[in-house]
């Protein structure tokens, strides 16, 4: 900050002269406080208040056993089809003795206040947890969920009041250990497939000792201390089985496997996948349109960082946060290595994070879960982390750098990014040992909301206060010839020059799964001249003069 001098005069001259001073200096005081773009942007920890109790169990004990690092993810969704958004939590447990009572959750929305119903549900799980995805897999009309732990996987069919596990029936096999998972329809066959991202190979037999004996400080090993494993794709065959096609289709490569997003990165109508990997090159599976993949990411320049290294992948997401008409990423990384933002400039990526204002400030943090979303509905993605370190005694060895870290939240000003953590509101002072992460607007009032699921710590949720300010569409949509949930559909809003868009997806952020609806914030914009839909089918809809601050439903039989 600017220090000014004022020489103080007593005549009348003098007088104005410090009035004026005085005036610029409190100008240059009010450029350089940061602000939240006067949209009032407070998000609120209402967890307690609102009848969450989940409390995340990893098992984290001495011996320091790789699994007991990653945390669970979370997931938004509406089990019970009532149109508002419940909340599912992944416990994980203890990896000697069990689960015990450590167990998943779900909570239904009962008007913004959530009861928990996993038991009357049958959905809590029975495994060491990891991630879960919610689909409609079985094209009934309800969202099913798949669950990946280390250990076996978990499909639960959504029978209406409660689930039944189809794992076995279904052919869904994955005994290695799954992180995150994402549905897509990767043959456009109109039926939802599942890629499935696996980590390494570990077992109880195989753990290892790391750590400083000079210090007599053990810590966990880095995933390389064990054999990566491969990913798997499954795909629907259409009467609720699944067959695993990943070597006849391409998904060769072996990575350390954490994040994983589906998207049409070069806009030709089908759905690709991006893996982000442990210490490992990241993956690029470009589909290939006939039921095959190449992995190009060396090729596209997202595979590495800027410098040339491999990063620690975290968690992943897309969306157009440059507002140019395609899909960027994103991809969090270990401390001293940024997070990555990738800019789709056509077919290959910059990696413009520092460009970009999020390089150099994402250096110290750890970060897992990860989001683009508009917080405060001014038309541009905004960008969520989730932080918090792998080593809970990393204090003892690194002074720069603790376990628990504050999430943090970045302002999008037209393709620039700023940190506004310190002004977004009381859910941001508190630290974490943050994970998955989803966002959806679980109290309907036209903003995002989010919830974050800590490792061996509660979880939170935090409602957005004020992001409301500017208007909104939510637009959901609902496929007959494409798959029944509209993955891969990509929806532009377009009012005389102003164009957005964003693309379907479930499953992304780190182990997690956001609402289905997409979420468009207008800014000031009271209509909308234009939706644009291009289905997976490849069919193109469009529909004319929508009004905002409302939810919107088209299927493709409006056709």
């Amino acid at each position: 900050m600017k220090r000014i001098l004022l020489s103080w005069q007593f005549n009348k001259i003098g007088q104005n002269i410090v009035w004026i001073t005085c005036f610029l200096s409190l100008l240059v005081l009010w450029a350089e406080v940061p602000s939240a773009h006067g949209n009032g942007i407070q998000f609120v920890d209402v967890t307690r208040a609102v009848g969450i109790d989940f409390l995340h169990h990893s098992g984290i004990s001495e011996e320091k056993r790789l699994p007991e690092t990653d945390g669970s993810g979370a997931a938004f969704f509406d089990y019970d089809g009532d149109g508002d958004q419940d909340l599912y939590f992944v416990n994980s447990g203890d990896l000697i003795t069990g689960r015990g009572p450590w167990k998943n959750a779900l909570y239904r929305n009962d008007g913004g206040i959530f009861v928990e119903v996993t038991d009357q549900t049958n959905s809590a799980g029975d495994a060491y947890g990891m991630g879960v995805v919610a689909a409609d897999y079985d094209s009934d009309g309800d969202a099913d969920l798949y669950l990946t732990n280390w250990g076996p996987d978990m499909l639960y069919r959504n029978d209406g009041s409660s689930f039944t596990d189809q794992t076995h029936t279904s052919r869904l096999s994955n005994d290695a250990w799954g992180s995150s998972a994402a549905f897509f329809d990767y043959d456009n066959d109109g039926d939802l497939d599942l890629f499935v991202v696996n980590y390494v190979d570990f077992t109880l037999e195989t753990h290892k000792w790391c750590g400083h004996e000079a210090l007599d400080l053990r810590f966990y090993c880095d995933p390389r201390q064990h054999n990566p494993t491969p990913d798997w794709l499954f795909r629907n065959d259409g009467d609720g089985t699944f067959t695993e096609v990943g070597k006849e289709s391409g998904i060769v490569s072996r990575g350390n496997g954490l994040g994983v997003v589906c998207w049409d990165y070069d806009g030709d109508g089908d759905q690709d996948v991006y893996v982000a990997n442990d210490m490992e090159p990241n993956f690029l599976y470009e589909n290939t349109g006939d039921g095959r993949f190449d992995e190009i990411g060396l090729i596209s320049g997202m595979a590495l960082s800027a410098d040339g290294a491999p990063q620690a992948g975290m968690g992943v997401d897309t969306g157009d946060y440059d507002a140019d008409g395609d899909l960027d990423l994103v991809v969090t990384n270990y401390q001293l290595e940024n997070n990555a933002l990738y800019r789709n400039d056509g077919m290959v990526f910059t990696e413009a994070s520092f460009q970009d204002g999020l390089g150099e400030i994402s250096l110290n943090y750890l970060g897992f879960g990860t989001l683009f979303l508009d917080v405060n509905n001014d038309g541009w993605l905004d960008l969520f982390v989730a932080n918090g370190h792998v080593h809970d005694n990393i204090e003892q060895y690194d002074k720069l750098v603790t376990y628990e870290q504050k999430a943090q939240l970045f302002l999008n000003e037209k393709g620039m990014f700023r940190e506004i953590t310190a002004q977004a509101g009381p859910a941001f002072e508190a630290s974490y040992v943050g994970r998955g992460v989803a966002y959806g607007d679980y109290d309907d009032d036209g903003d995002l909301d989010l919830v974050m699921n800590n490792s061996e710590q509660p979880a939170v949720l935090m409602r957005n206060d004020g992001g409301n300010s500017g208007n909104w569409l939510q637009i959901e949509l609902q496929g007959t010839k494409s798959n029944r949930d509209a993955v891969g559909a990509v929806v532009y809003l377009e009012s005389n020059e102003w164009v957005r868009m964003q693309q379907v997806k479930l499953g992304s952020g780190y182990q997690s799964s956001s609402q289905k609806a997409l979420f468009f914030g207008l800014g000031q914009r009271d209509s909308i001249e234009k939706i644009r839909i291009v289905w997976p089918s490849g069919i193109e809809q469009e529909i004319r003069e929508i009004k905002a601050n409302q939810k919107v439903f088209i299927s493709e039989e409006d056709l």
